[in-house]
């Protein structure tokens, strides 16, 4: 068995700082010190204030909806659950019509 990154938002972080590393070999601490901090800044944002903004517009779904959602579909089954995840949340909260788990 390897490494499993179930956790979204912590694989692309933990493939920086590899890369990070290969740099610091490469061109020295500083440069990979300032990648490493562009990197992580840029993931931040996007993890935190980019998806769950569009997946609300456009799956009408709560952030924490998706969240979870994508965490249980990446245990279920990896990265096809990835990408079935938040339209499968959005089918079923539009079926059992639950308004607490609509975002907006």
């Amino acid at each position: 068995m390897g490494t499993d990154f179930s956790i979204p938002g912590i694989g692309a972080t933990l493939r920086v700082t590899v890369v990070c590393f290969v740099i610091l070999v490469q061109s020295g601490w500083l440069t990979a010190l300032k990648v490493l901090a562009i990197c992580v800044i840029l993931q931040q944002l996007q993890d935190n204030l980019l998806a769950p903004r569009v997946m609300q517009t456009t799956v009408h779904l709560s952030p924490v909806v998706v969240f979870f959602a994508l965490l249980v579909g990446t245990r279920v089954s990896g990265l096809l659950g990835i990408f079935l995840s938040v339209p499968i949340a959005g089918v079923i909260v539009s079926l059992l019509n639950l308004e607490e788990a609509q975002g907006g």
